[in-house]
Protein backbone atom coordinates (compact mmCIF):
# COMPACT_ATOMS: atom_id res chain seq x y z
CA UNK A 1 0.00 0.00 0.00
CA UNK A 2 1.16 3.53 -0.73
CA UNK A 3 2.01 5.77 2.21
CA UNK A 4 -0.53 8.38 3.18
CA UNK A 5 0.49 11.99 2.91
CA UNK A 6 0.53 14.14 6.01
CA UNK A 7 -1.95 16.99 6.30
CA UNK A 8 0.95 19.46 6.29
CA UNK A 9 2.28 18.08 2.99
CA UNK A 10 -1.22 18.18 1.47
CA UNK A 11 -1.47 21.88 2.38
CA UNK A 12 1.89 22.60 0.72
CA UNK A 13 0.82 20.78 -2.43
CA UNK A 14 -2.43 22.71 -2.65
CA UNK A 15 -0.61 25.97 -1.99
CA UNK A 16 1.84 25.40 -4.83
CA UNK A 17 -0.93 24.47 -7.27
CA UNK A 18 -2.83 27.63 -6.32
CA UNK A 19 0.30 29.61 -7.22
CA UNK A 20 -0.38 28.54 -10.83
CA UNK A 21 2.26 25.82 -10.92
CA UNK A 22 1.34 22.82 -13.00
CA UNK A 23 0.29 19.71 -11.09
CA UNK A 24 2.99 17.73 -12.87
CA UNK A 25 5.64 20.22 -11.74
CA UNK A 26 4.40 20.01 -8.13
CA UNK A 27 4.50 16.21 -8.21
CA UNK A 28 8.14 16.33 -9.32
CA UNK A 29 9.12 18.96 -6.75
CA UNK A 30 7.69 16.92 -3.87
CA UNK A 31 8.75 13.60 -5.41
CA UNK A 32 5.27 12.08 -5.22
CA UNK A 33 3.07 10.51 -7.87
CA UNK A 34 1.12 12.70 -10.25
CA UNK A 35 -2.08 10.80 -9.41
CA UNK A 36 -1.82 11.78 -5.74
CA UNK A 37 -1.45 15.45 -6.62
CA UNK A 38 -4.53 15.20 -8.83
CA UNK A 39 -6.46 13.49 -6.04
CA UNK A 40 -5.72 16.20 -3.45
CA UNK A 41 -6.16 19.14 -5.84
CA UNK A 42 -9.07 17.98 -8.00
CA UNK A 43 -11.16 20.96 -6.81
CA UNK A 44 -8.48 23.44 -7.93
CA UNK A 45 -8.77 24.37 -11.56
CA UNK A 46 -5.51 25.14 -13.35
CA UNK A 47 -5.35 27.61 -16.20
CA UNK A 48 -3.98 26.13 -19.40
CA UNK A 49 -1.57 28.56 -20.98
CA UNK A 50 1.48 28.51 -23.17
CA UNK A 51 4.98 28.67 -21.72
CA UNK A 52 7.00 31.94 -21.99
CA UNK A 53 9.22 32.53 -25.01
CA UNK A 54 12.30 32.81 -22.77
CA UNK A 55 11.62 29.34 -21.40
CA UNK A 56 11.20 27.94 -24.91
CA UNK A 57 14.64 29.35 -25.83
CA UNK A 58 16.20 27.77 -22.74
CA UNK A 59 14.58 24.41 -23.51
CA UNK A 60 15.85 24.46 -27.09
CA UNK A 61 19.35 25.46 -25.98
CA UNK A 62 19.56 22.61 -23.45
CA UNK A 63 18.43 20.05 -26.05
CA UNK A 64 20.97 21.39 -28.58
CA UNK A 65 23.71 21.09 -25.95
CA UNK A 66 23.07 17.35 -25.71
CA UNK A 67 20.55 16.85 -22.89
CA UNK A 68 17.71 14.44 -23.49
CA UNK A 69 14.22 15.88 -23.87
CA UNK A 70 13.15 13.96 -20.79
CA UNK A 71 15.94 15.56 -18.71
CA UNK A 72 14.96 19.03 -19.92
CA UNK A 73 11.30 18.41 -19.07
CA UNK A 74 12.23 17.45 -15.49
CA UNK A 75 14.66 20.39 -15.18
CA UNK A 76 12.09 23.03 -16.12
CA UNK A 77 9.03 21.32 -14.67
CA UNK A 78 7.11 20.96 -17.92
CA UNK A 79 5.58 17.94 -19.60
CA UNK A 80 7.55 15.74 -21.98
CA UNK A 81 5.02 16.55 -24.67
CA UNK A 82 5.74 20.29 -24.31
CA UNK A 83 9.48 19.76 -24.76
CA UNK A 84 8.95 17.44 -27.74
CA UNK A 85 6.62 19.96 -29.36
CA UNK A 86 9.02 22.91 -29.09
CA UNK A 87 12.09 20.88 -30.13
CA UNK A 88 10.57 18.68 -32.83
CA UNK A 89 12.90 20.18 -35.46
CA UNK A 90 16.07 19.39 -33.47
CA UNK A 91 17.75 16.11 -34.37
CA UNK A 92 19.16 14.29 -31.34
CA UNK A 93 21.06 11.72 -33.38
CA UNK A 94 23.15 13.61 -35.95
CA UNK A 95 25.66 10.77 -36.30
CA UNK A 96 23.26 8.02 -37.29
CA UNK A 97 23.51 8.95 -41.00
CA UNK A 98 27.31 9.08 -40.98
CA UNK A 99 29.12 6.23 -42.69
CA UNK A 100 32.19 4.64 -41.10
CA UNK A 101 34.49 6.22 -43.71
CA UNK A 102 32.66 9.56 -43.78
CA UNK A 103 34.96 12.60 -43.65
CA UNK A 104 32.62 14.32 -41.20
CA UNK A 105 33.06 11.43 -38.81
CA UNK A 106 36.85 11.61 -39.19
CA UNK A 107 36.80 15.31 -38.39
CA UNK A 108 34.58 14.74 -35.37
CA UNK A 109 36.89 11.98 -34.07
CA UNK A 110 39.92 14.30 -34.29
CA UNK A 111 38.03 17.11 -32.53
CA UNK A 112 36.94 14.83 -29.69
CA UNK A 113 40.43 13.32 -29.34
CA UNK A 114 42.63 16.44 -29.60
CA UNK A 115 40.17 19.32 -29.30
CA UNK A 116 41.31 20.67 -32.68
CA UNK A 117 41.97 19.61 -36.28
CA UNK A 118 43.97 21.33 -39.02
CA UNK A 119 42.30 21.52 -42.41
CA UNK A 120 43.72 19.15 -45.01
CA UNK A 121 42.68 17.03 -47.98
CA UNK A 122 41.12 14.61 -45.49
CA UNK A 123 38.44 17.11 -44.52
CA UNK A 124 37.67 20.66 -45.59
CA UNK A 125 35.24 23.46 -44.76
CA UNK A 126 32.19 21.63 -46.15
CA UNK A 127 32.52 18.95 -43.44
CA UNK A 128 32.77 21.70 -40.79
CA UNK A 129 29.61 23.43 -42.07
CA UNK A 130 27.66 20.17 -41.88
CA UNK A 131 28.81 19.34 -38.34
CA UNK A 132 28.21 22.92 -37.15
CA UNK A 133 24.46 22.38 -37.58
CA UNK A 134 24.47 19.71 -34.87
CA UNK A 135 27.46 20.82 -32.77
CA UNK A 136 27.35 24.61 -32.35
CA UNK A 137 30.45 24.54 -30.11
CA UNK A 138 32.72 23.74 -33.10
CA UNK A 139 34.63 26.84 -34.25
CA UNK A 140 36.83 27.71 -37.22
CA UNK A 141 39.74 30.13 -37.70
CA UNK A 142 41.51 30.95 -40.97
CA UNK A 143 44.86 32.68 -40.71
CA UNK A 144 48.16 32.71 -42.64
CA UNK A 145 46.62 30.47 -45.33
CA UNK A 146 45.81 27.77 -42.76
CA UNK A 147 42.41 26.72 -41.43
CA UNK A 148 41.96 25.10 -38.04
CA UNK A 149 38.77 23.67 -36.54
CA UNK A 150 38.43 23.40 -32.77
CA UNK A 151 36.00 22.97 -29.89
CA UNK A 152 35.09 26.15 -28.06
CA UNK A 153 36.34 24.89 -24.68
CA UNK A 154 39.65 23.78 -26.27
CA UNK A 155 40.61 27.13 -27.79
CA UNK A 156 43.89 27.35 -25.83
CA UNK A 157 45.00 23.95 -27.17
CA UNK A 158 44.01 25.01 -30.69
CA UNK A 159 46.06 28.21 -30.37
CA UNK A 160 49.16 26.27 -29.28
CA UNK A 161 48.75 23.76 -32.11
CA UNK A 162 48.30 26.52 -34.69
CA UNK A 163 51.40 28.39 -33.49
CA UNK A 164 53.45 25.20 -33.44
CA UNK A 165 52.41 23.86 -36.85
CA UNK A 166 52.18 27.13 -38.75
CA UNK A 167 55.01 27.79 -41.20
CA UNK A 168 55.03 31.43 -40.15
CA UNK A 169 57.14 31.80 -37.00
CA UNK A 170 55.86 34.61 -34.80
CA UNK A 171 58.70 36.59 -33.17
CA UNK A 172 56.84 39.67 -31.84
CA UNK A 173 54.45 40.00 -28.92
CA UNK A 174 52.19 42.25 -30.98
CA UNK A 175 51.65 39.58 -33.61
CA UNK A 176 51.18 36.91 -30.94
CA UNK A 177 48.57 39.10 -29.25
CA UNK A 178 46.69 39.32 -32.56
CA UNK A 179 46.67 35.52 -32.97
CA UNK A 180 45.41 34.89 -29.42
CA UNK A 181 42.70 37.54 -29.84
CA UNK A 182 41.42 35.78 -32.99
CA UNK A 183 41.14 32.51 -31.05
CA UNK A 184 39.93 34.39 -27.93
CA UNK A 185 42.42 32.31 -25.95
CA UNK A 186 44.22 33.11 -22.69
CA UNK A 187 47.87 32.09 -22.81
CA UNK A 188 49.82 33.24 -19.77
CA UNK A 189 52.77 35.62 -20.14
CA UNK A 190 55.31 32.89 -19.33
CA UNK A 191 54.03 30.72 -22.17
CA UNK A 192 53.99 33.68 -24.56
CA UNK A 193 57.62 34.49 -23.77
CA UNK A 194 58.62 30.87 -24.36
CA UNK A 195 56.89 30.83 -27.78
CA UNK A 196 58.59 34.10 -28.82
CA UNK A 197 62.04 33.05 -27.56
CA UNK A 198 61.83 29.62 -29.21
CA UNK A 199 60.77 31.10 -32.56
CA UNK A 200 63.52 33.74 -32.40
CA UNK A 201 66.13 31.07 -31.65
CA UNK A 202 64.95 28.93 -34.57
CA UNK A 203 65.03 31.89 -36.93
CA UNK A 204 68.58 32.88 -35.85
CA UNK A 205 69.73 29.28 -36.29
CA UNK A 206 68.22 29.09 -39.78
CA UNK A 207 69.80 32.41 -40.79
CA UNK A 208 73.18 31.27 -39.49
CA UNK A 209 72.99 27.99 -41.40
CA UNK A 210 72.02 29.75 -44.60
CA UNK A 211 74.95 32.16 -44.25
CA UNK A 212 77.41 29.33 -43.54
CA UNK A 213 76.22 27.35 -46.54
CA UNK A 214 76.45 30.36 -48.84
CA UNK A 215 79.93 31.34 -47.60
CA UNK A 216 81.10 27.74 -47.83
CA UNK A 217 80.00 27.57 -51.44
CA UNK A 218 81.94 30.74 -52.31
CA UNK A 219 85.10 29.46 -50.63
CA UNK A 220 84.97 26.15 -52.45
CA UNK A 221 84.46 27.97 -55.76
CA UNK A 222 87.42 30.27 -55.06
CA UNK A 223 89.69 27.37 -54.12
CA UNK A 224 88.63 25.54 -57.29
CA UNK A 225 89.84 28.43 -59.44
CA UNK A 226 93.06 28.79 -57.41
CA UNK A 227 93.87 25.10 -57.81
CA UNK A 228 93.12 25.28 -61.51
CA UNK A 229 95.33 28.37 -61.92
CA UNK A 230 98.24 26.85 -59.96
CA UNK A 231 98.21 23.70 -62.12
CA UNK A 232 99.06 25.83 -65.16
CA UNK A 233 102.39 26.85 -63.57
CA UNK A 234 103.46 23.43 -62.30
Amino acid sequence: MSEKLSSELKKKIRKEVKKAKSKLQVSREFNISYKKVLRYTKDIKTIKRGIPKDLIKKIRKEVKNGKTKRQVAIQYGVTDRTVYYHTRDICLYPLRNLRVQDKKLELLKDLLRDGYALSSKKYITSEYNELKKYFPSICKVKMYNRVIFYLEDKKDNATRAFLEKSQRKIISFQELKYVTSVFDSNLNIKEKRKIINDNRSKKLFQNKNSKDSSSGGNDSLAFFHIRKYCKLFI
